[in-house]
């Protein structure tokens, strides 16, 4: 289970940095995309080393250079996340003078951990492997209290949304902030003393799992809500679409010079996602421009009508005469226009005239075949 676990954290990680690395191609002077894609890279290669090189921690011991190995892109990813969050919310150049700063502290970490491996008197050793967590610990605290900082600072900047999504993820660096300064402390202790306490690891821990949690939803959280905003959009814009198909084939069947030219004719136009969007609303101006077309018949037709007689019998039974046997009637008149004037009421309205159209039709030729 473990290795599926990390097979698709490293998925996620590579498919995310390949998106942002793509976008950063096009805009490489973006530096909180920057950011992004060092911290994915970083983390991307910390997560790779780890399963390489091999686990090591203070309770299941290991190598010290497995924990040098995956510290120090880690230690890395976090100063990338750090410089997103000061990219993001700070001037140019000031986001540029933390981050030199930010560096020096990390490399001067990561040189502590390179001199513990490189000073430790067997690959084993326990007490090495305690200063090297020290240091990625201690790093890390202080860089993910930063990043909580950051978060709120940059909550105070931003849309509603999105500044709730930052507060969670404050939340969440701060937790991990202060279990990486116990992990810090227990590092310190187990040096001294050689003992661990296994309650307060597991606890910590814990802990420790809630906080990168929560920092996940907090980060992920804007997106998804403008996903699945888009995704009902989507659905709905869709669902017309098909509803209006009965009314749209009636009027493309008398009106075939009103459909507009197609942006694309490949095979897989029909299929594509995205392209609901432009399709969806290029048959609701050809359906409005067929009833415009239509209307003159309609209204020729309700003179000799009872005035209960719904519109979608009077469309249907205009369609079967040509609009050349009406030579005299030119003016267009309004039809299916909603009570409300907006977009959605418009639509809302010709897809209610659509399904009306479609039972009437089959009911006519019902008793037709009668």
């Amino acid at each position: 289970m473990s290795w599926l676990i990390s097979a698709a954290l490293i998925s996620c990680l590579l498919g995310g940095l390949i998106w942002k690395g793509y976008q950063l191609s096009r805009q490489p002077w973006n530096l909180p995309l920057q950011g992004i894609v060092g911290f994915l890279a970083f983390a991307l290669i910390g997560r790779i080393l780890r399963d390489v090189v091999g686990d090591a921690s203070l309770v299941r011991g290991g190598p010290v250079w497995s924990a040098v190995a995956w510290h120090a892109p880690t230690s890395a990813a976090v100063l990338s996340l750090l410089f997103f969050f000061d990219a993001a919310t700070l001037p140019r150049q000031v986001a540029k003078r933390r981050t030199r700063r930010n560096l020096l502290v990390l490399l001067a970490a990561e040189a502590v951990m390179i001199g513990a491996a490189a000073l430790a008197p067997a690959p084993m050793s326990v007490p090495y492997m305690s200063v090297i967590y020290f240091a990625a610990n201690t790093f890390m605290g202080c860089a993910l209290a930063a990043c909580a900082v950051s978060a709120l600072r940059y909550a105070r900047q931003a849309e509603r949304r999105l500044a709730l999504g930052l507060r969670v993820a404050a939340v969440g660096f701060s937790l991990t902030a202060v279990t990486s300064g116990i992990f810090a402390a227990i590092d310190v202790e187990y040096w001294l003393t050689g003992t661990l306490f296994m309650d307060i690891i597991a606890v910590n821990g814990t802990l420790s799992f809630s906080g990168i949690v929560a920092i996940v939803i907090g980060l992920l959280y804007p997106a998804a809500r403008m996903r699945l905003a888009a995704i009902r959009i989507w659905w709905r814009q869709r669902s017309a679409y098909h509803a209006l198909g009965p009314l749209w084939t009636a009027l493309h069947h008398a009106f075939p010079e009103d459909e507009f030219l197609r942006a694309s004719t490949t095979p897989w136009d029909s299929l594509r996602v995205w392209d609901v969007h432009r399709r969806y609303y290029r048959r609701m101006i050809e359906c409005r421009d067929g009833l415009v077309r239509i209307s003159p018949q309609v209204a020729e037709l309700r003179k000799h009508r009872a005035a209960t007689t719904p519109l979608a019998d009077l469309i249907n039974e205009a369609l079967q005469t040509a609009p050349a046997d009406h030579p005299e009637q030119r003016r267009a008149i309004p039809l299916a226009i909603p009570e409300m004037n907006s977009p959605r009421d418009e639509v809302d309205e010709l897809v209610a005239l659509s399904r009306n159209f479609a039972a009437r039709s089959q009911l006519t030729s019902a008793g037709r075949t009668s």
